[in-house]
């Protein structure tokens, strides 16, 4: 797994392709810091934060469609499939590099609070408890997301195609909320109860949940086992 792992973090930074996911991010995020704490003078970060969940839906399948599409493209695919290394190995290193790409976008963010710190007065901000909160909803938000693009993507050989389908997938699961609010009643509850964005919302306004935590992981193991085992049946085909 360790072997796979490097091997993909090297595969990212060796090629643009990870360069300019981070680049357009952090202007995506300073742009929104810029209007909602600079302009709008919020003091508490967690408010930028808060309005980047849609934008993950569309970078989120950027980092993870050329996971499986290049071994394709570079004709490692059938060694993998026929290597000792067991499935559940090859998919969680490669998740993990993709992992390790989105920190590196989250942990550079990290310098607008601290900018916040120095502007707001008093060189504190007492929101801060607030937008560790809203971090660690971030980030686990990010980790789920991953792990249903890297599902979507293991159904195709072609990173357009993987990009498309976890861009569309996601943008359900981003609506999920609002649709269930919209038709309300048990079905309504339902989709609102699975809804990823639902559970974020908890974290952005400070409420640590730990119910929510449980369901993130739970919900990114089984999309990350799912990827496993539509593998696996490709293996033996």
């Amino acid at each position: 797994m360790l072997t796979i792992f490097k091997r993909e973090i090297s595969s990212y930074y060796r090629s643009p392709i990870a360069y300019c996911i981070i680049g357009f991010f952090m202007v995506l995020v300073g742009l929104y810091f810029w209007i909602q704490n600079i302009l709008n003078a919020a003091p508490q970060f967690s408010v930028t934060l808060s309005s980047l969940g849609m934008f993950l839906t569309f970078v989120i399948p950027i980092i993870t469609m050329k996971l499986l599409a290049d071994e394709k493209k570079n004709g490692t695919e059938v060694l993998l499939r026929t290597s000792p290394i067991s499935m559940a190995q090859v998919v969680i290193g490669k998740y993990f590099a993709a992992f390790a790409v989105f920190m590196t976008m989250v942990l550079l963010t990290t310098i607008f609070p601290i900018i916040l710190l120095f502007i707001v007065e008093g060189g504190t901000s007492s929101s801060s408890g607030q937008d560790f909160g809203a971090y660690i909803g971030f980030i686990l938000l990010g980790a789920s997301y991953l792990s249903v693009a890297l599902f979507t993507s293991s159904f195709t050989e072609s990173q357009t195609a993987a990009a498309v389908s976890g861009v569309v997938s996601l943008l359900v699961l981003y609506f999920m909320q609002s649709i269930g609010a919209t038709i309300g009643g048990t079905v309504g509850s339902i989709l609102r109860w699975f809804s990823p964005l639902a559970r974020y919302s908890d974290f952005t306004v400070g409420s640590f949940n730990f119910a929510s935590l449980i369901y993130y992981i739970t919900f990114t193991a089984l999309f990350i086992y799912a990827t496993i085992i539509n593998l696996e049946r490709k293996r033996w085909i």
